[in-house]
């Protein structure tokens, strides 16, 4: 356990309960040193925090199972968070970042998707151009210098991955061999935030090799990315997995399998229900195979019926 996560997790307790800081810490350590400790300087001495549990009125063994409850909570908020940068989504981004702000993020990974979620926003709302953000990210993982670590964090791979967008082809496929031993090699991994970000790397993947017109790649990373979705009971990003391998179909000749990825597409959007994602897909697809979406699915799902049915009277 990360001493300094669980001095901010008191701070925010402290804060909750609107005792002040000179309060909390009286008679038990200096306030320049409790400081010290929510900084990272030093390490909090268990019998110091066992003194400022007592302080807010909980049992030191009851703060350390909320303490971990409240992880899992902040992750899953950070992740919303994530995805609502991602997503273009300015206005709800900002919202939900003053329920929790960066300064009382816990967990460390946590703090570093948050930052790497600050800079996307900007990015995306124009408040800084791409190499901006790319310098932005990189500082916060120490790029280039993390291509020569062995053993890199989810996280790390996380921001690594967005690089993708903004650097450079001189760049790119140093990142995407990384990226590739990351999948591949679970050893070379410190896992940690959630399940999600995996598969968010796997859509990273998938497309840069869909922009390379490697197509047998994007299927391989796409059906990855769907075996991961399936395990973990999830829908997260299928619309784009489906998407991708539809494209990659098509480019390959592969009819039969090209249609299926665009019914699964359809299914996984409407399924959903998210009307702006629909709106979106519809207007990709449409384009990208001169087809109307609805229509389509309705003829597809004719044609397997008529099938079904000629199949049975025979």
């Amino acid at each position: 356990m990360k001493s300094k996560e669980l001095c901010i997790f008191l701070e925010r307790l402290r804060s909750a309960r609107d005792i002040s800081q000179e309060s909390f810490t009286d008679g038990v350590v200096s306030l320049r040193q409790y400081r010290r400790y929510l900084s990272g300087e030093s390490d909090v001495p268990f019998q110091v925090i066992h003194l400022l549990t007592e302080k807010i009125g909980v049992k030191t063994d009851y703060l350390l199972r909320e303490f971990e409850v409240a992880k899992g909570k902040e992750t899953e908020i950070i992740m919303k968070l994530f995805n609502l940068a991602a997503n273009h989504e300015h206005e709800e981004f900002v919202k939900l970042s003053k329920e929790i702000p960066l300064h009382q993020t816990i967990d460390k990974s946590n703090q570093l998707i948050y930052q790497h979620s600050i800079i996307i926003d900007k990015l995306y709302s124009k408040n800084i151009s791409a190499s901006e953000a790319a310098e932005s990210n990189a500082k916060l993982i120490n790029y280039p210098a993390i291509l020569n670590s062995q053993i890199i964090t989810t996280t790390e791979m996380l921001i690594l991955s967005s690089l993708l967008d903004i650097l450079d082809e001189s760049h790119q496929f140093a990142i995407i061999e990384k990226a590739q031993n990351f999948i591949n090699d679970t050893s070379l991994v410190i896992s940690g935030g959630s399940e999600k970000i995996f598969i968010y790397i796997l859509a990273k993947i998938s497309k840069f090799f869909g922009i390379h017109e490697d197509y047998e790649s994007v299927i391989y990373f796409c059906t990855k990315g769907i075996e991961q979705n399936l395990k973990l009971k999830s829908y997260y990003l299928m619309d784009y997995f489906y998407y991708y391998q539809a494209l990659s179909f098509n480019k390959l000749d592969k009819i039969e399998e090209y249609e299926q990825m665009v019914v699964n597409c359809f299914n996984v959007l409407h399924f959903e229900g998210n009307s702006k994602k629909i709106a979106k897909f519809t207007a990709l697809i449409e384009e990208d195979f001169n087809i109307d979406f609805v229509e389509f699915v309705s003829t597809y799902y004719e044609r397997k019926s008529g099938k079904f049915q000629a199949s049975n009277e025979s």
